[in-house]
């Protein structure tokens, strides 16, 4: 629990010194939560920035090189975006790889970025978009025997499912939103260069304590609560799929059948835009037509045109989530709600 309120980098008072404990203190709480026997965390503003850094620390470890990094084509569009201004700016050599067709990495097209020489390889743990789950042990090994580093985008996963595969990787990424947490959290759990340190303190300033504490909390919370809550949101997310199915013809679910996140459902309807959908459920049912982060950009998913989807599928898109904080009684009035949303063809399609 949070007690002192000094800053963590004042050391010449009581008050700091006690908030430095308490980042401390928080950090082993994180690496204990998951598993990890990392020895650094870097608490930063949110999962983005923290994705950023680690991009910065490769290309501080290359020194006058110009290092390779190598990511799937489904990444969270922070890092593609930071990837791609890096590339621009000449700073690194990117290679973008291709997944199949639920979403997941394809483990001959890492394997040849890596005796190309790639210096860092990104992956997600679990795709924010679809919900497919990464198998990361068999990549884990190729980027071992490789020599080169691996960082695991866990945003999505921590918290939910078992983090043993994910941790080994040299540099992994957490957000507080998704652990039900601090929406303004973020943590970076690896070793860093020197001067990457340096950066993260010149750019995000002093390290918010009560954030890292609370991201921390949840994180245990959900080390002991994830089994309990996510058999709960299979069974939910797998009886409002079926109704989905059965009341709306034609409809296509996205990523991977049977290695996908439980509270995931990824649909798309052949009969309506699925902005028209999203927009029929407004006010009603919280839905969206791809990740958050990509809300309000014009354009198919990237994720989606990654995995080969045809052009109906991508239009006819629509995303649900499923929370810990849903009941069986919700999803059953939600379904109906969707299902409606999805059927009815007012709407002229771009694509039939």
């Amino acid at each position: 629990m949070l007690t002192a309120p000094g800053n963590a980098h004042s050391s010449e008072h009581a008050a700091g010194v006690q908030a430095a404990r308490e980042l401390d203190d928080a950090a082993q709480a994180l690496l204990d939560a998951f598993g990890s026997n990392a020895a650094d965390v870097t608490f930063t503003p949110g999962a983005s920035p923290a994705l950023w850094l680690a991009i910065e620390d490769t290309i501080a470890r290359a020194g006058k090189r110009v290092p390779r990094i190598a990511a799937t084509a489904v990444e969270h569009p922070a890092l593609l975006s930071a990837l791609r201004r890096a590339e621009r700016d000449g700073r690194v050599h990117l290679t973008v790889l291709p997944v199949d067709g639920v979403g997941a990495p394809q483990v001959e097209a890492i394997e040849r970025a890596l005796n190309d020489g790639a210096d860092l390889l990104c992956t997600m743990a679990v795709n924010n978009e679809v919900g497919t789950v990464t198998d990361l042990e068999p990549i884990g090994e190729l980027v071992s025997r490789s020599g080169a580093r691996h960082l695991v985008d866990a945003s999505q996963a921590a918290g939910r499912i078992d983090m043993k595969h994910v941790v080994a990787a040299d540099l992994v990424v957490a957000s507080g939103a998704k652990l039900y947490g601090p929406r303004r959290a973020g943590a970076l759990i690896g070793s860093l260069a020197s001067s990457a340190t340096v950066l993260a303190h010149d750019v995000f300033g002093s390290p918010d304590v009560p954030a890292a504490v609370a991201l921390a909390f949840a994180a245990q919370l959900r080390a002991e609560e994830s089994g309990e809550d996510e058999a709960r949101l299979l069974l939910m997310r797998d009886a409002l799929q079926a109704h989905l199915l059965d009341a709306v013809e034609g409809l296509r679910i996205n990523g991977s059948p049977d290695q996908r996140l439980a509270g995931s459902l990824h649909v798309s309807t052949p009969h309506v835009p699925g902005d028209v959908a999203v927009s029929r459920l407004w006010g009603r049912v919280a839905v969206s037509t791809g990740a958050a982060c990509q809300s309000g950009v014009p354009g198919p998913s990237h994720v989606l045109t990654a995995m080969g989807l045809p052009d109906w599928a991508k239009e006819g898109a629509v995303r649900i989530g499923l929370s810990k904080m849903n009941t069986e009684q919700e999803v059953q009035e939600a379904g109906a709600l969707i299902a409606t949303a999805l059927s009815s063809a007012e709407s002229v399609r771009r694509y039939a």
